[in-house]
């Protein structure tokens, strides 16, 4: 390739870095822009129970079509099935074998509960590892979608060990705004509600705060309920709890009715639906209370169970829970096709938008806790960045200065190739669209740093050559082929360090070992090559020059 074409290369390189920099911008990390900072741990055990309880779900469906109504208990990760009764043509056995050839469970035997015999079926151990890593995978996918659908620039999202996910958004600045978007679980379920008994009935006396009432449950029967007001909500929640039921069913509370107010429903420990099929949600406004509500819709799989459900419990209630608590419970009037439902709470049009956006995102696959979270103000980040700009162009006018001054000529050549080279790594960071962190700016000083190296060592070898009497452009040549050996050595070495580094680092310490290795490359262009090439145009024929190095 001629000299000329080399310079239009340098040049016209050099213009195309300075472009896409001013055209895309530079990201800027937490640490320089400001902004949240959490760690997250996974529940990987509620995880699993979560996955029990829609294996249990499954053999009930099973277990219905062949066998008489009775119950199923979860104890995560342990399905009991009742085996007291069974329909006089079919055994035991078969029912067993049934279960284990469809689902991923091995049989235990039977264990006596409450002196009823129940089949003990338990989850295989592989499946709860693979369980819970699909957990803490799905959980970053989630909080991605979830993020995005807020317009949270620039997050970073990674796992961190077993269970733990860091999250961190440069620009919000509210903690509380933060933790609702990110922590929010989300988990949708339908469940039917159960009036066929008045299981409260005979309840002790519940605390101040908390009252009983009734209502006409399916056939007319009077059903007991507890309810109360918001600022009493916890009372009622541990009310509740010490409840006792028979086995396959739960009391749930919704703030359905009265204004402020929250109430008891039985309804079935096993969901008939989950969010998982969830489609899409969106903001509607009733026409005759003119409150929003979230339209929902199901994919296929899940238009066809909820078709299912409905054409199966015509005049039952069905439940639709959020998060463990009921929004509605609207009583099913017949058979619903289309897979399209709807969440009705008394929301403000932002509620309802921000249920419907979290709902389009995904729900989480198990609760996470936060174990760590920091917020950082645009005041350090602003001085971060004065700080590192003044650092750098010391550093690079000392460095400039001793070059020039040491090597002449040369050594301001070498100058215009650090300069390339700091183009050259920000163009490539900005056109993937990395976020520049305080050590992606440490790896940046350092490969100025080794870009100068790269020339001392070529402009060393240089000099060896003429003090061997060699006439100037055969020293070049020489001292450069030579200089290379050495320049490759340390760069690529350095190089694979920093891959490494990148591998098997997390958060910021992947930053710097990114820069590191996108500024290696850049040092061979531009400390080296470009360099080279405007030596060499110095030395055209014609031209006489003193002090080249």
């Amino acid at each position: 390739m001629g000299l000329r074409i080399r310079l239009i290369l340098v040049f016209l390189s050099t213009v195309i870095f300075i472009s896409v920099i001013a055209w895309r911008g530079m990201k800027l990390g937490l640490d320089l822009k400001g902004g949240s900072y959490f760690i997250l741990n996974v529940r990987k055990d509620l995880a699993v129970q979560k996955y029990v309880e829609r294996l249990a779900g499954e053999i009930l469906s099973i277990y219905k079509e062949k066998y008489s109504d009775r119950s199923i208990q979860v104890e995560s990760p342990v399905v009991f099935v009742d085996s007291s009764i069974y329909v006089v043509e079919d055994a035991p056995e078969d029912f067993v074998k049934e279960v284990q050839k469809k689902f991923p469970v091995d049989y235990k035997g039977k264990d006596l509960l409450g002196g009823v015999n129940y089949h003990h079926f338990e989850v295989r151990k592989e499946d709860i590892r693979e369980v819970g890593e699909f957990a803490v995978s799905q959980a970053i996918q989630v909080l991605r979608n979830r993020i995005d659908e807020f317009g949270v620039a620039e997050p970073l999202i990674a796992r961190q060990g077993e269970s733990q996910i860091m999250v961190q958004l440069p620009g919000l600045l509210d903690p509380a705004k933060a933790k609702s978007l990110i922590g929010r679980t989300a988990l949708l379920e339908f469940r039917l509600v159960d009036e066929e008994f008045d299981y409260l009935s005979q309840v002790r006396l519940p605390p101040e705060g908390i009252y009983k009432g009734t209502e006409a449950g399916a056939g007319g029967k009077s059903i007991t309920y507890y309810w109360t007001y918001d600022k009493d909500y916890e009372k009622l929640a541990n009310f509740v709890q010490s409840i006792s039921l028979p086995a396959g069913r739960t009391i749930l509370i919704g703030r359905i009715g009265r204004e402020n107010t929250w109430r008891t429903f039985i309804v079935e420990s096993i969901p008939q639906l989950t969010g998982e099929f969830l489609k899409d949600a969106r903001v509607r406004m009733n026409p005759t209370t003119n409150e929003p509500y979230v339209i929902i819709r199901f994919d296929s799989t899940g238009a066809e169970i909820f078709e299912r459900i409905t054409s199966e419990n015509v005049g039952k209630k069905l439940a639709i829970v959020l998060d463990g608590k009921i929004f509605s419970a609207p009583v099913i009037r017949e058979k619903i096709s289309g897979g399209v439902g709807s969440i009705e709470g008394r929301f403000t049009i932002d509620e309802a938008r921000e249920l419907a956006a979290i709902l389009r995102a995904g729900a989480l696959p198990a609760p996470m806790d936060f174990e760590e979270e920091r917020t950082i103000g645009p005041t350090l980040g602003e001085d971060s960045i004065k700080k590192g700009i003044v650092a750098s162009v010391l550093g690079a006018t000392l460095v400039a200065v001793f070059m020039s001054f040491y090597y002449r000529i040369s050594g301001v050549l070498a100058v215009f190739g650090v300069v390339v080279t700091l183009l050259f790594t920000l163009a490539v960071l900005s056109i993937f669209g990395a976020t520049l962190t305080l050590p992606g700016i440490a790896g940046i000083a350092l490969t100025a740093g080794m870009a100068v190296d790269n020339n001392i060592i070529i402009f060393e070898r240089i000099r060896e050559e003429l003090i061997k009497r060699l006439s100037l452009k055969p020293a070049i040549e020489i001292g450069h082929k030579l200089g290379m050996r050495t320049v490759l050595d340390a760069n690529i070495t350095t190089l694979i360090a920093a891959l490494f580094i990148f591998q098997f680092g997390t958060g910021p310490i992947r930053g710097f070992a990114l820069t590191l290795s996108i500024g290696i490359l850049g040092a061979i262009f531009g400390s080296v090559y470009s360099s080279k090439v405007l030596m060499e145009w110095l030395l055209l024929p014609k031209r006489e020059l003193k002090n080249v190095i």
